[in-house]
């Protein structure tokens, strides 16, 4: 085989590492540059049928509803204090 052959295969493998070592050095660069999600909580989760259901998220001090259907982007709806979800049960 023939020098120049093996020299294009390393340098091809070389460039391939380099490649990787690059794309996940952008990767952290770009996970650092969001903030943190520590004050998203799923409140609740509602199983709607097979392929649809319905979650109740707070992010902070608002609340949100999103209906996730299959096929379909996610619906979100805002809750405020007019719609708000009465979460504590009933009494009688």
């Amino acid at each position: 085989m023939p020098i120049e052959k093996i020299a294009i295969v390393v340098i091809f493998l070389l460039a391939l590492i380099l490649l990787q070592l690059v794309i996940k050095y952008r990767g952290k660069v770009v996970q650092a540059s969001f903030p943190k999600a520590s004050n998203i909580n799923v409140n609740a989760r509602l199983n709607l049928s097979k392929t649809e259901r319905a979650d109740l998220i707070s992010v902070g001090s608002q609340s949100f509803m999103v209906i996730f259907t299959k096929g379909n982007s996610p619906s979100i709806v805002e809750l405020t204090s007019d719609n708000q979800l009465n979460l504590e049960p009933a009494t009688e």
